[in-house]
């Protein structure tokens, strides 16, 4: 799991470099390119913010927060405020626990948005979380307006291993979520998830529908918990905010799937969309595969945005550097080399009091960690040949120094 969440932050660090070059390059300018912490600063600060789609509203309360720590704090260089934006930004985009309460009860998640943003495939993979989690899943297909929709949406069902809910081509959508819903009800299933048509958000009467059937759903299973989605494309900037307001209208929005971000240069909106709308992003999307749609994180982002490398994420550093300290054998077994070389046993002995006494370096083999393991003795003689190497080499520096 470890493996998986650094490769997602890999993943979403690499997406967000457009993002980085676009923001966090200007920001930096600003930092250490001012000589004061001034209104002229804050104004070119707030510049760069708005210019890279994190929103009016949000610029405006990150640099107010600014303000008020500049003086709580006494900080005279402008160097020094870089660590109170990020710790804004964070602030700004923190998702509370209670966000995912649906995954504990009984629930109907309502997959809505525009066309082209990736609401199938979003389905798809978010019935694949649930799925992980032991959850009892089923979809359904309710995007009956566009061609191979249902195909679609089965493939992506057969990769999560779940059941789907579908109609004909063309049949009405709220007659498939009238049936989805009652076999969610006699399956007993966990969490039934809503594929819904690509409306745009200026068409009446695709909205009105989106309404109708979430009277049907209130109607049929009132005890459901519900839960409204959003999915937004994270390339669409500022544009994503007013398919988000439209859409609010027709359905009480619970929260964002952001898509798309493994290669924006507007991944700034993730932190306009929760300020401007009040609305948290849940879900972040950084790829094709079901593994590439994960909870969202606001640290992570925050510091993938940033290229801030977060402490205790490196094992191997912190392992290397236990070593050094710790050089008894179970510290050796423990640690498998870096670099792949497998020397020759009768080479180990020579070569270990030629580094001086650095036993437990990173760079020793399985075959090295086998030959000292298998005698106590040889391990001890090592460490006291070694220590009379080190008193050895010390000894002649002192007279050198002395005669000298």
């Amino acid at each position: 799991m470890a493996e998986e969440k650094k490769g997602f932050f890999s993943r979403l660090k690499e997406g967000l470099n457009k993002t980085r070059d676009n923001i966090v390059a200007g920001i930096d300018a600003v930092f250490y390119g001012a000589s004061e912490i001034d209104d002229d600063f804050y104004e070119e600060l707030e510049e760069i913010l708005i210019m890279g789609d994190i929103g009016v509203n949000a610029t405006n309360d990150i640099i107010e927060r600014m303000r008020e720590e500049v003086k709580k704090r006494h900080l005279r260089q402008p160097s020094e405020c870089k660590e109170l934006l990020v710790e804004s930004i964070k602030e700004q985009m923190h998702v509370e626990e209670t966000a995912y309460d649906f995954e504990k009860e009984q629930s109907i998640i309502f997959i809505i948005g525009v066309n082209g943003v990736g609401k199938t495939t979003s389905v798809g993979k978010l019935a694949g979380i649930l799925k992980r989690q032991g959850k009892k899943v089923l979809i359904a297909a309710a995007d009956t307006f566009r061609a191979a929709a249902g195909d679609q949406l089965a493939e992506w069902a057969h990769r999560a291993g779940v059941d789907m809910i579908g109609g004909t081509d063309g049949a009405d959508p709220a007659s498939v979520i009238f049936d989805a819903v009652n076999a969610a009800k006699a399956r007993n299933v966990d969490v039934l998830i809503c594929d819904t048509a690509g409306r745009l958000h200026n068409k009446k009467n695709l909205m009105e529908e989106l309404k109708k059937m979430n009277r049907i759903i209130d109607r049929e299973f009132p005890n459901a918990h519900r839960e409204n989605l959003i999915v937004l494309d994270g390339t669409t900037g500022q544009n994503a905010l007013s398919q988000a307001r439209e859409f609010g209208e027709a359905a009480n929005l619970t929260g964002v799937i952001l898509t798309k971000m493994d290669g924006t240069a507007k991944g700034g909106i993730a932190v306009a969309i929760q300020s401007e709308l009040n609305v948290p992003v849940k879900y972040i999307g950084v790829g094709e595969t079901i593994e590439d749609l994960q909870k969202f994180n606001a640290d992570e982002f925050v510091n993938a945005l940033f290229d801030i490398k977060e402490e205790g994420t490196h094992p191997e550093q912190t392992d290397t550097e236990s070593m050094d300290v710790d050089s008894d054998e179970t510290s050796v077994s423990d640690d498998d080399s870096h670099d792949g070389n497998f020397p020759e046993n009768d080479q180990i002995q020579t070569d270990i009091p030629d580094n001086n006494a650095d036993v437990c370096s990173s760079a020793e083999t399985e075959n090295d960690t086998d030959v000292i393991i298998g005698s106590e003795d040889k391990g001890e003689s090592v460490d006291e040949d070694s220590a009379e190497d080190e008193n050895s080499t010390e000894k002649p520096k002192k007279k050198k120094w002395f005669f000298w």
